[in-house]
């Protein structure tokens, strides 16, 4: 991507922009936001713009086209290098090894990029051992740390970096990418615009079909919950979570709690925008119309304390069953 077609951010865009009238870039900045908001790209798009080998006459963006560009946006140009988490953390050896890369001028292009990804996961030695290089980078080579706990940084390095806080994107922004770069149907793409929570990054993470599936499944208990009149079935579905590993008896909480949301916002009068499963709202009416909104805040209370019980290591079958039918009519 290029700056022209980056949505989102815009402030920070404009910022680099103007970076790039500069004569170098010798620079250390923090791209500081949630995962998935963009942080890498908009690395890379900074990078391509500064190489470029056809750029506009502006100076401020890139063609995305040439071979330059091309290389940057598939991580195979030489003068782009990303440094990782070697296991749970970035180590001292790969931060000297950064260190003494970077006095290198560039192999093939103008500036040289050093992306350091999960920068909150530095260990101490490792942190302090790239405070000269942060302070003072060769006019050549800008150093950018990504992170989605900037405050777990150093502050040492927070004080030599210049930080550039990322957010999401907003509903109608994530639409209009999902839009641009997909070709998926309108309800698909209103669904996921609103399941990313406007973090591009998640986009190629969900499948929709899959959570639908899942989704479908939750409803459904919702809805015999709500009758009341079947605990032989509810029992039956206790049993059948309830044996389930425990990371997918906890997605399986975690999406029935994100359609109780949705059920508790439509009861409340909530607006469209506020919905994420915007694509079966009438179900959600459904639901809230034969349940007011105290009985479904204890809903939201049991299945809530369901979920944070699962860190005293519950007999799960049993504990759903539990809630279940306390819940029922």
């Amino acid at each position: 991507m290029s700056f022209s077609t980056l949505i989102g951010n815009n402030h920070n865009k404009q910022i680099l922009q103007r970076l790039l009238q500069r004569d170098g870039l010798g620079l250390s900045l923090i791209f500081a936001g949630p995962d998935g908001v963009g942080k890498r790209q908009f690395a890379l798009t900074f990078a391509k713009a500064a190489n470029c080998q056809r750029p506009p006459a502006t100076r401020d963006d890139s063609c995305d086209d040439c071979p330059v560009c091309t290389r940057i946006q598939s991580n195979s140009y030489s003068d782009v290098v990303t440094v990782q988490p070697d296991g749970n953390y970035i180590k001292i050896a790969q931060t000297r090894a950064l260190t003494d890369d970077i006095q290198v001028r560039p192999r093939e292009g103008k500036q040289r990029f050093f992306l350091i990804d999960g920068a909150d996961r530095l260990r101490e030695e490792a942190a302090n051992s790239l405070l000269k290089t942060l302070e003072e980078p060769p006019p050549t080579s800008t150093i950018i740390l990504l992170t989605s706990r900037p405050d777990a940084l150093l502050p040492t390095i927070r004080s030599r970096a210049q930080r550039l806080s990322f957010a999401p994107l907003s509903i109608a922004e994530m639409e209009t990418y999902l839009t641009k770069t997909s070709q998926r149907p309108a309800p698909d793409t209103k669904l996921l615009a609103r399941l990313t929570g406007g973090r591009i990054g998640q986009a190629t993470a969900i499948d929709l079909s899959e959570y639908r599936r899942e989704r479908r499944e939750m409803l459904e208990l919702l809805e015999l919950l709500a009758s009341g009149n079947n605990k032989y079935r509810l029992v039956k579905a206790a049993e059948h979570y309830g044996k389930q590993e425990r990371e997918a008896f906890e997605r399986m909480l975690n999406l029935l709690l994100n359609v109780l949301r949705d059920v508790f916002l439509v009861a409340a009068g909530g607006v469209d925008a506020d919905v994420v499963n915007i694509d079966v709202t009438d179900r959600l009416q459904s639901l809230a119309e034969k349940n007011g909104l105290a009985r479904l805040m204890e809903w939201v209370k049991k299945f809530d304390e369901l979920r944070r019980n699962l860190n005293i290591n519950i007999n799960r079958q049993v504990a759903t069953e539990a809630v279940l039918l306390s819940l029922a009519k």
